[in-house]
């Protein structure tokens, strides 16, 4: 019997992204409730569903989990986004922590900044990628050879989150990922697994955020 999943978060990318792109590499079918109502928010509050009344909520065979990166270290032990051993582990565990330190730098948040200030919040974003988790980034995607992965011979959930970041770089500017060697052979190589080519050309993939998205989620969040 297939797993029943549904995920409930706004109409869209931010910190429910990862999850997506690591269902969608896992072949999984999955529903969304996308969040609007303030009413509704506190509605699944009231409910207990989310212990911390955050989002996003992925609700799973009758669980209820909520916190990102609980959610996506659940997914990948369920669906072998792991390895077989502590050491590969460790390290998995270790880059996935950068990539999302480097997601932190504020990617899904530039819209909420002053239209006057976002060009250079947007700088510095690219800035530090560049100076900081690019070059490390790449040393280790050559560490592990032309395989292609943070990891091993497969694909780990370290890749994923990677992913999410690089594709954020990707739509701000193509150049430090297109110079990049490993790094791009590292986007090419994931973007063209069948799951997430999938996911990434389909409908289920959100556009970058506007103006009108952060209007939603402020709404939705009672702001």
């Amino acid at each position: 019997m297939a797993d029943e999943v549904k995920l409930t978060y706004f109409a869209g990318r931010g910190r429910a992204e990862s999850i997506r792109l690591l269902m969608a590499a896992a072949g999984l079918k999955w529903t969304e409730e996308h969040l609007t109502d303030p009413d509704r928010v506190t509605q699944i509050r009231n409910e207990g569903l989310v212990m911390f009344g955050q989002f996003p909520l992925l609700q799973i065979n009758g669980m209820n989990l909520v916190q990102a990166q609980a959610i996506i270290r659940y997914l990948a032990n369920k669906y072998g986004f792991v390895a077989d051993n502590l050491e590969e582990n460790a390290r998995i565990d270790m880059l996935a922590m950068g990539a999302g330190d480097w997601f932190g730098l504020g990617f899904a948040g530039i819209l909420f900044h002053p239209v006057e200030k976002r060009e250079n919040v947007i700088k510095g974003i690219l800035e530090k990628s560049k100076s900081r988790y690019i070059p490390a980034f790449e040393k280790a995607l050559k560490e592990n050879g032309s395989k292609g992965y943070l990891v091993g011979d497969t694909m780990t959930v370290a890749d994923i989150i990677l992913l999410d970041v690089v594709l954020w770089v990707w739509e701000l500017d193509q150049t430090l990922v297109k110079e990049s060697t490993e790094l791009k052979a590292f986007y090419d190589k994931m973007t063209s697994h069948p799951g997430l080519q999938k996911y990434l050309n389909g409908p289920g993939r959100f556009p970058p955020p506007d103006d009108a998205y952060i209007q939603d989620v402020k709404r939705a969040l009672g702001f």
